[in-house]
């Protein structure tokens, strides 16, 4: 063992030796062309001779090259020749594996250091040197990790982390941009490309965690880095691809080691504390304009963060998880209507309102039963409304009809208006639609008496209006038809008579309140009544109507048809 030593030791001083006269001797040639320079322009300065003959070709002319390129990539070749004799001597027996690959690992950081410091000098020369520091540093981790097996991929990611950190850190001072572009490329594909042969994936998403998380530090303490999308990228793939392959609910498939669902559950929450951390630091703090980078990559650390979490540990953190999405919209919503009121911020203000919107949904569904869904999702209804009449913010109106709809949608409301309107009337209408109609009647009452500059904003009111008018006209049918059929049976012609009776008044009382309170929107809704009015003309009064019932069904669709555009009419000349 210490003959190995000693003859690694004397190999390294050899190599040094040969390095250090062959640098003297390019010195040399440098000093030489220098020299010459100046006889070349007192040639150029001399009085011209008389004309000769045209010459005979002797030959191609010397390529033009800019001054110091080719001693540079001489460097450069040099540098690959040291990286290719430690890997002889690691790949031969008689020296020890290990610290000839220390050695290695400081010779690349070497050259990275140089490359630094020669962009005062030469950028080319920066740019070369980098370049020839990840083509000493990549293909020998790959080499020591899946070829010799001298390091394991926890230590090869921590070796790789380690270079982009020592990277980011020199050209910090310079704000350097194509260095750190060279070393975090190489860094990343060096992963990728260790994740294919070795299969490890929770330490090789760890490591490229860990890349993502230098450069955004480095982003939020206001380093201008143009490659935040390549960690970002290599994260979100490297995390899907453990979420496919280790959180599946089979085997985990040959060759890859299995991982604890906290483990990988973890991983996934670290993608979006990394990424969601950045996007609140540079955004809700500094108030930067959010980035089009930020918001897809915010949506897509959430919903991979999410999805991977969830299938890791079979559901059972849906409910912390839906704790969580609140109160990222309550984050959310206090970025809305705190940090970006002012018009200069006016696309972080919708990124954040759009945001806790969603977060407020996905939060209810997970984290609450349907029967609290409802009123849950009725109270942020009537509560988004309030502060609309109060801010005039456009997306906390849309959110008003937003949430109105996800109540409808989950509540038995729209099957209680279908069997009213169109099939089997019910008896007693449910809580749970009362519910949703009583928030959809608040919404619009508070909302639609502000006087809105612009004529598009009535269209914020449309979806309140429908579901309280609606449901009102179903409750209204379900009501006549109890009364008439506890005193006499009831006919399918008696009972399409009354339906259309009831469309035609609902249709009349939205356009004559449309016209007196100078509400266009309900006008618009008039004439959706009427339109639902001759569908059910045409599959329900023909189909099942009398003589009698039909002259009676024709009479008020008649009457709403002469009526209705007087009415509208009178609401748009107002």
């Amino acid at each position: 063992m210490p003959q190995a030593v000693d003859d690694l030791v004397l190999a390294l001083e050899q190599l040094s030796g040969r390095l250090l006269e062959l640098e003297h001797r390019i010195t040399a040639l440098e000093s030489r062309t220098e020299d010459r320079t100046p006889n070349a322009v007192q040639l150029v300065a001399t009085p011209p001779e008389r004309p000769r003959a045209p010459a005979t070709w002797r030959g191609f002319p010397p390529v033009a090259t800019p001054s110091g390129v080719i001693p540079v990539v001489g460097k450069a070749v040099l540098g690959i020749a040291g990286a290719y004799l430690l890997r002889a001597l690691v790949e031969s027996s008689s020296a020890p594996k290990l610290p000839v690959l220390f050695v290695a690992i400081v010779y690349a950081c070497f050259w990275m250091v140089w490359a630094v410091r020669a962009q005062t000098t030469s950028r080319f020369a920066s740019v070369t040197y980098a370049i020839t520091a990840a083509l000493i540093l990549s293909p020998m981790l790959w080499e020591s990790t899946a070829r010799f097996q001298v390091l394991t991929p926890a230590s090869a990611s921590v070796v790789l982390v380690f270079f982009v950190v020592l990277t980011i850190a020199l050209a910090w001072r310079r704000d350097l941009q194509l260095i750190p572009w060279v070393a975090t490329v190489a860094s990343v594909v060096t992963a990728l490309a260790l994740i294919i042969e070795s299969h490890e994936l929770v330490p090789l998403t760890a490591a490229l965690l860990a890349i993502g998380l230098v450069t955004e530090i480095a982003a939020c303490l206001g380093h201008r880095l143009t490659l935040r999308a390549i960690p970002a990228l290599a994260a979100d793939f490297a995390v899907w691809l453990m979420v496919y392959i280790l959180a599946a609910t089979e085997t985990v498939p040959e060759g890859y080691r299995p991982a604890a669902p906290a483990s990988i559950a973890l991983l996934c929450f670290l993608l979006l504390a990394i990424y969601g951390g950045s996007i609140g630091v540079r955004s809700f703090v500094v108030r930067y304009r959010i980035t089009p980078f930020e918001v897809a990559q915010g949506v897509l650390a959430f919903t991979l963060a999410s999805y991977g979490a969830m299938r890791a540990t079979r559901g059972s953190i849906v409910l912390s998880l839906g704790a969580l999405f609140l109160l990222l919209a309550a984050v959310g919503y206090w970025g809305t209507l705190s940090r970006f009121t002012n018009d200069a911020h006016t696309r972080n203000r919708r990124v954040a309102a759009t945001w806790a919107a969603g977060l407020l949904l996905g939060g209810s569904f997970l984290l609450f039963p349907t029967n609290l869904q409802i009123p849950f999702l009725s109270l942020a209804a009537v509560a988004t409304t309030f502060i609309y009449t109060r801010t005039r913010k456009l997306s906390l109106g849309m959110h008003a009809s937003f949430y109105l709809a996800a109540g409808v949608a989950v509540s038995p409301l729209p099957l209680y208006i279908a069997n009213a309107l169109a099939g089997e009337v019910p008896s007693l209408p449910d809580w749970r639609g009362m519910i949703v109609a009583a928030a959809a009647t608040i919404c619009y009452a508070l909302g639609s008496h502000i006087t809105e500059d612009v004529r598009s904003r009535r269209l914020l009111w449309v979806i309140p209006g429908a579901i309280a008018g609606f449901a009102a006209a179903a409750w209204m049918v379900a009501a006549v038809v109890h009364l008439a059929s506890s005193r006499f049976a009831l006919a399918a012609s008696s009972l399409s008579v009354i339906r259309t009776v009831v469309n035609c008044a609902l249709a009349l009382a939205l356009a004559f309140y449309g016209s007196r309170w100078k509400r266009v929107e309900l006008g618009w809704l008039a004439y959706a009544a009427v339109a639902f009015g001759t569908l059910k003309l045409l599959f329900e009064d023909l189909r099942f109507g009398n003589a009698a019932s039909l002259v009676l069904s024709l009479l008020f669709y008649g009457l709403v048809l002469i009526l209705l555009p007087r009415l509208t009419r009178r609401t748009a000349e107002s």
